[in-house]
């Protein structure tokens, strides 16, 4: 989940993300809001493409994709 509408922060934990990725975990991203910068929107459009959920949770606090991506979750990490 990342709840954050710095920019900045968003689009570092989309790049966490990715480095997970690169272990082979699988990730399911909720971002409160859409991506707020071109790098956010590259970093979800990648994770996207190699078939990883990167949701938005509509600015609420990720709501309804929230509480359904933590049922599937091993393991949550949360950015603010």
């Amino acid at each position: 989940m990342a709840q954050t509408r710095d920019p900045h922060r968003q689009a570092e934990a989309l790049r966490a993300a990715l480095g997970l990725t690169l272990r082979g975990a699988t990730v399911e991203v909720v971002l409160d809001g859409p991506p707020l910068s071109p790098l956010a929107r590259r970093a979800a459009d990648t994770l996207r493409s190699f078939g990883h959920a990167v949701g938005d949770g509509g600015g609420d606090g990720g709501g309804h994709a929230l509480a359904e991506a933590l049922a599937r979750a091993d393991a949550i990490e949360v950015w603010t």
